[in-house]
């Protein structure tokens, strides 16, 4: 294999992401380097590798390849010297590594730390980095004396190019102060890195994930909060991270967040099986340990049966134990041990830290007790006999269910069988129903069999009042026309006759049955009657709020709708107030208020979390929040809670409400930069598409996937996806729609070489625009991305003229239309390539807003020119007008 090709296998190992694959194809380069004649590129390979163990979560392989690597350099140092940089880069790792496995000796590790030194001294280099390792070798040991003068050190001596970066070194520092009691000390040394630009693809999630500590010691709570959703989100893919899991498990552990820190145990099990070193498996057994011992769960395992948290908190805490053992006993201290106990028996920060803000809200109003009734009901005697279902119907009546339940079984127990009349069982059947109510077919049952009895007695209202209430269970059950036949009648009678306190009840059932057969105009009337009355109770006006708010949202009555919901929020009760929020929520999205819908569906959730049976409604809200978020620019609250809402979403009666949260996710997850994951729920879609879909919205779908392998850089993937997706355009007759999938999938042909297929697909596309009324402007600018596209080939291909002529065709559509921003890439082409003077770019350069991008790409290509002319002054008065704007 000649050196090109070893470079090119280097090249595309080092494009892929840190995990075992990586490291894979970086030893097959090294095994192809050592048996070509190429040793400094064998060298530079080995170095490569030891990074991708280290970054990759398997830190000990990195100890062999690197002590070649050190032979080597020692056999002659000025063979290698321009990956100086690179060697003793990679020197840093071997004694933290070290010291992560028992088995090493301490000697070893010191060894290591004295060769640092001298080689540092040699170089030149400042000793800043050498004073870091040698603190965190007596930190490791519980050596407090040795740990704090090398802190000391390693914070006064300079940094240099060797020193860990702005991120890495306050990290390791901010842990220190910690550890030693300066939890302030440490936030304000991280104050001017989390506010910097960090390039680190380790930070700022590791120094966030260290000042968990120092954020809840000095009650900055939702900094804390933040700070771990942040930091957790950002590490939870990445390869070898367990003992940075670790610290989050422990902090949920610490702030009362045991069901979030059993979600992460639950997840990151696999990884015990392979840990990246016997110190992060301690750490993680013990805070895991921690967090179990506080929960009465049954843990899922990967590829084990569930076993009881308490048992698995055993096991963990005597393994964290043995491995702390294994250290000390290395070491010649306890101070592993001593460690590990101390989490072990930790106590709490807080009695609870909410994660987010519907946490946050649904603990803050568990905390408030809820406020006496305003009525107050009187305490008397108990009644006797019938006197029972009296109170029973007057405590109901009265929204008083639980006194009612307790009345109808103090009669049925109080009174026996033989005693009761007719009248007394169907009364009592009455109150079954009632209690039943939410099991349906119970309900039913019971009310049939007292109307078989009313009927008997010739009770002619109560029949009524039955049959109302089983024409209202049989709509919630979807069963309309038995419903209509059975209630609208007796309900419209009883509107009329039933006592007045009763009228207003009876009324909102029908307005229901009514909505629910479709009848929406005469529910509209039923409830405006309702919430206009003044004889209307409060709870009834305000569910008619919430019903009438549904009718109006279907007829797009958004205005109206919105005063409904807000009229809804007047009830006393969590759940139906949450629906209310909920309604409020969907129309202030609908109305392009997102930033207003956010506090509403925060509350909707807050109201609505632990009240049984209400897991969908949960999601829903939730659903809408995360859009609600992504709308508002926050795309992790976004992702954290569409993610909440995928599990609940997961039946199949429920595809289209999942649908809608993996389409959240997907735009949360690009807005964050998490493109695998976002990747994987537009495949998810794909897999779950019912047989009806709309083949538009396929091709929305396919081309949402291709544009995410393009931006993965799996251009050869993209293609396909891209083609596929022009056919659902084509089925759904979509011919500017078509264009644009087959452009894309040309772009991606282009990226991945295969020039011929671009010239073939920018055919197809034009053949479908041809036809088309030129004079459109969607047709106009697709025609114009064909030249530009194919401008972008010829400059490819290094055919500049080419590259001209199509650039020069493209601006004429983009000017015939009014496509601006095209319009100006189209002409800085031309005149970069197609002229010689700098006229054409002073124009251009002119024309641009100052400090648009395009206005800076023009200066810099003026600039350029400028030098090109032999014009350096007018050059170098440009370049300083650019650097200063």
């Amino acid at each position: 294999m000649s050196d090109d090709e070893l470079i090119e296998r280097l090249n595309s190992a080092m494009s892929t992401p840190y995990g075992k694959a990586r490291s894979a194809l970086l030893e097959d380069v090294v095994r192809r380097a050592d048996a070509s004649t190429d040793e400094d590129l064998a060298f530079y390979a080995r170095l490569t590798l030891v990074t991708a163990y280290v970054m990759g979560g398997e830190p000990r392989k990195m100890l062999v390849p690197f002590a070649r690597c050190v032979t080597d350099w020692d056999a002659d140092p000025a063979k290698y010297q321009r990956h100086a940089h690179t060697f003793l880069w990679c020197f840093k790792y071997t004694p933290n590594t070290l010291a992560k496995f028992p088995e090493v000796s301490l000697d070893q590790t010191y060894a290591v730390l004295d060769d640092m030194d001298r080689r540092w001294r040699a170089g030149g280099h400042s000793p800043q980095v050498v004073h870091h390792y040698r603190w965190l070798v007596a930190n490791h040991i519980g050596d407090e004396t040795t740990a704090a003068e090398q802190f000391r050190l390693w914070s006064t001596a300079p940094r240099d190019d060797l020193s860990d970066c702005i991120g890495c070194d306050p990290t390791a520092k901010a842990r220190h102060l910690i550890e030693t009691g300066q939890p302030a000390e440490a936030l304000a040394l991280a104050v001017g890195v989390l506010d910097g630009q960090l390039t680190c693809n380790e930070q700022p999630q590791q120094l966030l994930t260290t000042l968990l500590p120092a954020y809840v010691a000095e009650g900055m709570h939702s900094e804390a909060a933040d700070a771990h959703r942040r930091a957790y989100r950002a590490l939870r893919g990445n390869p070898g991270e367990l003992e940075t899991y670790a610290e989050h498990v422990l902090f949920c552990a610490r702030t009362g967040n045991e069901a979030r820190a059993v979600e992460l145990i639950e997840r990151h099990l696999p990884e015990l099986s392979d840990p990246p070193s016997p110190f992060a498996e301690m750490r993680f057994a013990a805070a895991a340990a921690l967090a179990l011992s506080r929960v009465d769960l049954m843990i899922r395992r990967p590829q084990e049966a569930e076993i009881a948290s308490a048992d698995l908190s055993a096991q963990f805490a005597a393994r964290a134990l043995e491995l702390a053992g294994q250290f000390d006993v290395r070491n010649g201290t306890g101070h592993q041990t001593a460690s590990i106990r101390s989490i072990l028996d930790a106590e709490p920060w807080l009695e609870y830290l909410p994660l987010s803000e519907t946490a946050r809200r649904a603990y803050a109003r568990s905390q408030v007790q809820a406020p006496a009734r305003a009525e107050e009901v009187a305490v008397g005697p108990d009644p006797v006999g019938t006197g029972w279902l009296d109170k029973a119907e007057e405590d109901w009546q009265n929204d008083r269910r639980e006194q009612a339940i307790a009345a109808w079984e103090a009669f049925e127990r109080e009174v026996p069988a033989d005693e009761r009349t007719k009248l007394d069982q169907a009364r009592l059947l009455d109150g079954r129903g009632l209690a039943a109510m939410g099991q349906d077919e119970q309900a039913l049952d019971a009310w049939r069999e007292a109307l078989a009895l009313y009927a008997e007695l010739g009770e002619e209202v109560r029949m009524l009042r039955d049959r109302g209430r089983i024409a209202r269970v049989l709509s919630e059950l979807g069963r309309i026309e038995e419903s209509l036949a059975t209630g609208e009648e007796p309900l419209r009678r009883l509107i009329d006759t039933d006592e007045p306190r009763r009228q207003n009840g009876w009324r909102y059932s029908l307005a229901t049955i009514l909505a629910q057969a479709g009848r929406a105009e005469e529910a509209q009337q039923e409830l405006t009657i309702l919430r206009t009355s003044p004889s209307t109770e409060g709870e009834l006006r305000a569910a008619a709020g919430i019903l009438q708010c549904n009718l109006l949202i279907q007829s797009e009555q958004l205005d109206e709708a919105e005063e409904a919901a807000t009229a809804g929020l007047a009830t006393t009760h969590d759940l139906p107030r949450s629906f209310a929020y909920r309604q409020r929520g969907w129309i202030k999205i609908a109305k392009d208020r997102p930033d207003e819908a956010v506090a509403d569906l925060e509350e909707a959730v807050a109201l609505a979390i632990g009240v049984p049976g209400a897991e969908v409604h949960v999601a829903i809200c939730r659903v809408e929040l995360a859009r609600a978020y992504l709308f508002t620019g926050r795309p992790l609250e976004s992702a954290e809670t569409g993610e909440e809402a995928l599990p609940v979403l997961r039946d199949p009666e429920l595809a289209s409400l999942q649908a809608d949260v993996r389409g959240v996710l997907v735009d949360a997850y690009r807005a964050l930069g998490e493109l695998e994951p976002a990747l994987a729920q537009v495949r998810a879609l794909l897999a779950d598409v019912p047989a009806d879909a709309h083949p538009a919205w396929l091709g929305r779908t396919r081309q949402d996937e291709g544009l995410l392998l393009e931006r993965l850089d799996r251009d050869k993937e993209a293609i396909d996806v891209f083609l596929v997706a022009a056919e659902h355009f084509e089925t759904a007759e979509l011919p500017i729609e078509f264009v644009q999938a087959i452009r894309l999938g040309a772009q991606s042909a282009r990226y991945a070489g295969e020039f011929d297929l671009v010239g073939q697909l920018l055919g197809r596309a034009r053949q479908v625009l041809d036809p088309l009324p030129s004079a459109d402007e969607a047709v106009l600018f697709q025609l114009a991305g064909v030249d530009w596209d194919l401008g972008m080939l010829k400059l490819q291909q290094g055919d500049i003229a080419a590259a001209v002529e199509q650039a020069r065709s493209a601006a004429a559509y983009y000017e015939h239309g009014g496509f601006e921003v095209q319009l100006t890439s189209a002409r800085l082409l031309i005149a970069e390539h197609g002229t010689t003077d700098e006229v054409m770019l002073q124009e251009i350069f002119a024309s641009l807003p100052t400090g648009d991008d395009a206005w800076y790409r023009a200066g810099w290509l003026l600039v350029d020119r400028l030098r090109t002319l032999g014009r350096p002054v007018d050059a170098d008065a440009l370049e300083t007008r650019l650097q200063a704007t």
